[in-house]
C-alpha cells in the first residue's frame, strides 16, 4: 500500500493506491475533483481504476469534491448513514466550537452562507462500523468514531489509521475545533488508540505516530479540556 496526500484547500486528500487499484479518502473542497483525477493520472493510473471515494465525514472539505470527482471516474461514493443529512443540501454546517472562541468563528462563517456550495448528493456504498472494504480492492475496516460529526469514521488499513476530524495534528495532536458531540469524541480518540496503529492520517496536520496517539489520549480523553 502507498499512500500520496494531496492538499485539496482545507484538507488533506489522501489517494491510496496498491495492487488492485486505486482508492481516495476524502474529496477535498468544491473544484479540486481534476487535481486530484490529475494526481491519479501521474501514477499511472486511469481514471477507471479508482475503485472507491469514501468520506470520512459530511462536511464540505471532505466531500465538497465527491460529485464531481465520480462524474470524472464512475467511481462509488462511500459515507456513513449519520451524515447523510449532512450533504442532502449545499449549505455550510459548522459544528460548536471546542472553545467560545472557536464558537464565535465557526458561528461567523456559519453566517456566509452559501459562499462555497456543496454539490449535493446521497452516498452509493453506506459505511458501517467494522465493514470491510476489501471488495473495492482496499483491505481496511470502517471504525465508526464518532464526535465531530455523528457519522464520522476513520479507515483502519493494517497499522496505519486514516481518522479524518477525529484528531487533528496542525501544530501538535488536538480534538477536532469543532464537535457535535465532545463526549462521544473523546471516547472516540480512546477508541483509535485501542487499535494500536503505528501511524495516524489526519485531515488537518501532518501523520503522527502511536507514541504521539497514546501521550494525546493518556492527558484528555478523560478531561473536559484539550
Amino acid at each position: 500500500m502507498k499512500i500520496h496526500t494531496l492538499f485539496t484547500g482545507v484538507a488533506n486528500t489522501f489517494i491510496v493506491e496498491n495492487e488492485r487499484g486505486v482508492v481516495v479518502i476524502d474529496a477535498g473542497m468544491p473544484r479540486q475533483a481534476r487535481r486530484i483525477l490529475a494526481k491519479i493520472r501521474a501514477l499511472g493510473y486511469a481514471p477507471t481504476d479508482l475503485r472507491l471515494i469514501a468520506i470520512t465525514h459530511g462536511h464540505i472539505d471532505h466531500a465538497g469534491s465527491a460529485v464531481a470527482l465520480q462524474r470524472l471516474t464512475g467511481a462509488p461514493i462511500a459515507m456513513h448513514p449519520a451524515d447523510v443529512r449532512l450533504t442532502a443540501t449545499p449549505s455550510l454546517k459548522i459544528p460548536p466550537g471546542r472553545t467560545p472562541p472557536i464558537d464565535f468563528i465557526g458561528r461567523a462563517v456559519a453566517r456566509m452562507g452559501f459562499v462555497v456550495p456543496l454539490a449535493t448528493f446521497t452516498p452509493d456504498v453506506i459505511l458501517h462500523d467494522q465493514q470491510l472494504l476489501s471488495e473495492f480492492g482496499f483491505d481496511a475496516r470502517v471504525i465508526h468514531t464518532p464526535g465531530h460529526t455523528a457519522g464520522s469514521v476513520s479507515l483502519l488499513a493494517g497499522d496505519t489509521v486514516f481518522v479524518g476530524d477525529a484528531m487533528l495534528n496542525a501544530v501538535r495532536v488536538s480534538f477536532p475545533l469543532w464537535w457535535e458531540n465532545a463526549t462521544s469524541a473523546r471516547a472516540s480518540a480512546c477508541k483509535i488508540n485501542s487499535l494500536q496503529p503505528r501511524l495516524c492520517y489526519t485531515a488537518h496536520g501532518r501523520p503522527f505516530d502511536t507514541d504521539a496517539l497514546a501521550k494525546f489520549v493518556s492527558h484528555n480523553c478523560t478531561e473536559r479540556n484539550s
